[in-house]
């Protein structure tokens, strides 16, 4: 019987047959089998090259072709078919696939991220730059992240500040300001995705990509059918055949060995006949198919091989050429030039409309507090709440108008005047700011007089009103120089028209209120040499919102440069300046002749400590009779030693540090003055664990004192960690005292991180003793 043979059943009949066949094989051992067949036998008629044999046969499916054999048993041979190459049904799914369009998150209006944070603090004593005991400070700070219509980022902050000192003031700040830096960073990798997309998409890379798929498709499904179970099942059974058709041939010689009309399949996967009644041997059979098809997945692979290298030689290409792109266009500040850049990589250049237009050429919107820098004779570093406003497209404007607070960055806030303070200011110009652009400033307003604790009793404020032109010339971001000179109203008080201010204004004649302002700074490429540097003369009668000096014919400037050394590993900086004073609260006729000097080094070297030297001023803010206020300029000499290692796989970081400062007794109102200190330091880092102890010696005029400290923090969960430290103070020749710190964190996804702070360390005393302080503290932060 032959599945292939006549078929009796009617040719409109559909039957399952189920076959269980028995074979008793005797080839040095006896072994049986039960095999149950399902087979779906239709009543088409298979025809000699008929090549829709097994029409509803799939990718792997299990063909079973019977005849007879010995044992007067129906024998079989199971194979699958091998991996069509192209098939109706393929290509019907290949056609919705590439018609499916993936669904796209659909973006909201306003996206808002940020974090909020609490402290508070509370110091039983303070002695800087004030006396206080018992000193407490709330502080309440959010930072808000929001982006409207995915397109648009604005950035928000609050801050809330409550103490009870008498020298600081309570405040609650809010400012809100236009992200220009994050719009144009979103701007141009929007730019950079375009010329990407556009890159890769080349006809050449499209078509090398396209057959290197199709030749890895194929090359997947015949290396998954060759290692198929079936195929190698169908050889071993074919060998089982021949060996009985040699041990036939050995008991009757003469005889053959014939086989039934039988179908192989070829390249195609497509059944062949063979001739019935036909004897063959096993090279020209399954055997010799599989080995054609084994020879054709080594040339398929040599091909891929060869597509593969070709795709990615020209993918390296436009890697190289999209990051050479992207630092241009990420150096570009002008957004003329990012059109440019548009039409140099084939994009159709359309310049924004509208508000994107504005938005891209805005460089700063702020509302609520803000600090300003406009000029050096104008308004540089000052606290504004209001509204300011910079843009330049060609046509440079500026406008800030509000109220100024000097005394938010220092002490002594709560017991001035602050309320009546107010600035207006406009500035027109033509040209580009970052490269060349010539500038006309206008300003007024009126500021508290400052330099004691108290106003003073002759005038409360005083009016400024003036006008400056400014020019600007810059090569690069490193090379540039600007200009400035300006007029401004003598000080007076009272209203202008009682005095007729005005009119010094316009007296071209009188320099007493004339400032001159130069500034520059360059690079020297060959060296990698940076300079830098300001000259700034004023009158008697000058006053702006940067100086807070007046009566006072001053000339100040500074000198800068930074030259580095052995391929960057070594850097130096060293600075000369005289007169730049820029406390609001240091008297208002303050000058000296002094040049001060700074010098810092640093050496950098891998694998090796980082060694760090600086020589340079500090000040010390300290108060006269309880009314005056003093800025106080010293020398400080320090050195270090850093080194960050691995040793015995932990991480290890030690540290040696020495720190002089040369101020004398007469000019401060601190304990610790003309001191030397030494601190010797060593951390080890485990995963979990990290232990810290260190060795400080203070040598002063009045005392010496040394300092052991060990500290260690422990996380005991992934959102758990605690931290505990001792303290051991020694007098040369006197007491000892002991101290300690203790802390605890938790972090909650949902709720944020939460700290418990407490430290009690020691303060010196002029009576030879140290005078304990204890701090607490209590955080919360979270993101969101």
């Amino acid at each position: 019987m032959s599945l292939h043979g006549k078929n009796n059943m009617p040719r409109h009949a559909c039957r399952r047959v189920h076959i269980i066949i028995g074979c008793l094989l005797t080839a040095g051992a006896v072994q049986s089998q039960s095999v149950s067949l399902e087979v779906s036998i239709r009543n088409n008629q298979l025809k000699k090259n008929d090549t829709t044999h097994f029409p509803h046969s799939r990718n792997g499916d299990t063909i079973l072709h019977l005849f007879k054999d010995v044992c007067k048993a129906f024998a079989f041979t199971r194979y699958i078919t091998p991996p069509l190459e192209s098939t109706t049904a393929l290509k019907e799914e290949k056609a919705v696939v590439s018609n499916v369009v993936p669904s796209q998150k659909r973006k909201p209006f306003l996206s808002v991220h940020g974090n909020v944070q609490y402290s508070f603090l509370h110091q039983s004593y303070v002695d800087t730059p004030f006396s206080q005991r018992n000193f407490e400070q709330h502080t309440l700070q959010t930072s808000l992240q929001i982006v409207v219509k995915d397109r648009y980022p604005l950035r928000v902050n609050l801050s809330n500040r409550i103490s009870n000192s008498p020298w600081f003031s309570n405040f609650f700040d809010v400012n809100m300001r236009f992200d220009q830096a994050a719009f144009s960073r979103n701007g141009k990798q929007r730019l950079l995705d375009k010329i990407s997309a556009k890159q890769f998409q080349q006809p050449d890379l499209t078509l090398l990509t396209a057959s290197l798929q199709q030749e890895l498709d194929k090359y997947n499904r015949l290396k998954s059918w060759l290692a198929s179970g079936d195929v190698l099942q169908h050889i071993v059974e074919e060998r089982e055949r021949q060996y009985y058709k040699n041990r036939e041939a050995d008991n009757q010689p003469g005889a053959s060995f014939h086989l039934p009309e039988k179908r192989w399949p070829n390249k195609k996967g497509i059944a062949l006949e063979l001739p019935a009644e036909k004897s063959i041997s096993v090279d020209s059979s399954y055997t010799k198919y599989i080995s054609r098809k084994k020879t054709e997945l080594d040339s398929l692979q040599q091909k891929i091989h060869s597509l593969q290298h070709k795709a990615d030689s020209l993918n390296k290409q436009l890697n190289h050429k999209l990051v050479a792109l992207k630092q241009k266009i990420y150096a570009t500040t002008n957004p003329a030039k990012l059109r440019a850049i548009e039409r140099e990589n084939g994009l159709d250049s359309q310049r924004q409309k509208g508000f994107d237009n504005f938005l891209s050429h805005v460089k700063s919107i702020g509302i609520g507090r803000s600090v300003i820098n406009y000029s050096e004779l104008t308004a540089s570093n000052v606290s504004l709440t209001g509204l300011n406003l910079e843009y330049n497209d060609g046509f440079y404007g500026a406008l800030a108008i509000g109220k100024i607070d000097y005394g938010f960055r220092d002490f002594m806030g709560r017991n001035t005047r602050q309320k009546g303070q107010n600035f207006l200011m406009g500035r027109v110009g033509i040209g580009d700011i970052e490269r060349k652009a010539i500038i006309l400033s206008a300003f007024t307003g009126r500021k508290y007089n400052y330099g004691s604790v108290f106003a003073d009793t002759v005038s409360d404020y005083i009016h400024v009103t003036g006008y400056a032109l400014e020019a600007i010339l810059k090569k690069d971001e490193n090379t540039g120089i600007s200009a400035e000179v300006a007029k401004t109203t003598i000080p007076v008080s009272g209203s202008y028209q009682n005095n007729q201010a005005m009119k010094s204004l316009f007296q071209f004649s009188d320099n007493a209120n004339l400032g001159i302002s130069i500034k520059g700074q360059t690079a020297i490429q060959r060296t990698g040499t940076r300079l830098s540097g300001l000259y700034r003369k004023t009158g008697e009668y000058f006053q702006s919102f940067s100086l807070f000096t007046y009566n006072t014919n001053q000339t100040a400037w500074s000198v800068k440069m930074e030259q580095p050394f052995w391929r960057n590993r070594i850097n130096l900086i060293a600075m000369l300046r005289q007169n730049d004073f820029i406390n609001p609260f240091s008297e208002k006729t303050f000058r000296t002749s002094t040049v001060f000097k700074s010098l810092q080094a640093q050496v950098r070297i891998p694998k090796w400590p980082v060694v760090s030297a600086g020589y340079y001023p500090g000040s010390q803010l300290y108060i006269i009779n309880k009314e005056r206020i003093r800025e106080n300029v010293y020398y400080i000499l320090n050195g270090s030693v850093v080194h960050n290692y691995t040793l015995g796989g932990v991480r290890m970081l030690s540290s040696l540090m020495y720190n002089r400062y040369s101020n004398k007794g007469t000019d401060s109102g601190f304990i610790a003055y003309n001191g030397i200190s030494y601190m010797a330091a060593h951390t080890v880092l485990f995963p979990q664990f990290q232990v810290q102890g260190a060795w400080t010696y203070t040598s002063q005029e009045q005392m010496q004192f040394y300092t052991l400290d060990v500290n260690g923090e422990y996380s005991l969960l992934s959102w758990a960690r605690i931290a505990a430290g001792v303290k051991y103070n020694k007098i040369a020749g006197g007491q000892t005292y002991r101290g300690g710190c203790a802390g605890v964190e938790v972090t909650l996804k949902k709720l944020g991180a939460l700290q418990l702070q407490y430290e009690k360390s020691y303060l010196p005393t002029i009576w030879q003793t140290l005078y304990p302080v204890e701090v607490g503290r209590l955080s919360w932060f979270k993101n969101f």
